[in-house]
């Protein structure tokens, strides 16, 4: 792990990420050494930092990045944390912040491919994802809304779908959610809450050139009930199936070889 550059494992007492959890971050996957989709992170990370006005050297993150990729494996995660550092009175922050910044590498779970393979049961959970404009599709350090829905997995189950207070469903615990019908595929709008993942852009961007009809909207959990598919991504995962979905006692069931296949094959090329 780097912190500012120098390998070390300890960070300030102090930072306002443990105080506040006042930065951002992104989880990478990495491929022959290389950080898949790179760009595009780099550019969310920078357009996430901006909103929080947190400044961000994105030249020194970048030779951060190659000097810990190149003493890691080839293959596996890269997360980069950057947060506004030390400093400030109470929630105020400094007026001139001096960032962390923070990469690590973690090996990938040995179940992953397995899971894009043969697909995963998810369930609906009790705790609804917050709703705040302002903060929507950036990927702060704010993750409890995550981890109370964790703590609801249970048995077999792999990833928990969120939704919002009035119940439209917004993405799941850790990736984002699609839902296939006889005729489109549904996203839900991360206007109020979510995370615009970045892998939920390149799955849109693929549809497009697909010429496979999307929508970007609301989206009941009754909905679920017509889908002919469902499933789940993230720029880690990559696509997975979902075969199930576990809600108020019912199972929902859900074909797992049409459209996120389709998917996954078009996705070898740029991930």
């Amino acid at each position: 792990m780097l912190v500012n550059g120098q390998a070390q494992s300890h960070l300030s007492l102090a930072d306002r990420a443990l105080h506040y959890g006042d930065g951002v971050f992104e989880t990478i996957r990495v491929r022959d050494g290389k950080p898949a989709l790179w760009h595009q992170h780099l550019a969310r990370l920078t357009y996430s930092c901006d909103r929080l006005e947190i400044p961000l050297a994105t030249d020194q993150l970048e030779r951060e990045v190659a000097l810990l990729l190149s003493n890691s494996p080839s293959d596996g995660i890269l997360k980069i944390i950057v947060s506004r550092g030390c400093g400030g009175r109470g929630y105020m922050p400094p007026e001139s912040p001096s960032p962390t910044r923070i990469v690590q590498f973690h090996s990938l779970p040995a179940d992953y491919e397995n899971k894009a393979i043969h697909g995963i049961r998810a369930m609906v959970c009790n705790h609804p994802i917050s709703s705040n404009s302002a903060l929507a599709g950036i990927k702060h350090l704010n993750r409890l809304d995550q981890v109370m829905a964790s703590m609801e997995l249970r048995g077999r189950v792999d990833e928990g779908l969120m939704c919002d207070a009035s119940g439209h469903l917004i993405e799941g615990i850790k990736s984002n959610v699609f839902v296939v019908t006889q005729d489109r595929i549904l996203t839900p709008d991360l206007t109020s809450s979510g995370v615009a993942g970045i892998m939920r852009a390149v799955v849109i961007d693929l549809l497009s050139q697909m010429k496979m009809q999307l929508e970007v909207r609301s989206i009941e959990l009754t909905e679920l009930r017509s889908a002919k598919e469902v499933f789940v991504c993230n720029s880690v995962m990559g696509i997975w199936p979902v075969t199930c979905v576990e809600w108020k006692g019912e199972e929902l069931r859900f074909n797992t070889d049409e459209t996120s296949r389709t998917i996954q094959a078009r996705l070898r090329d740029v991930f």
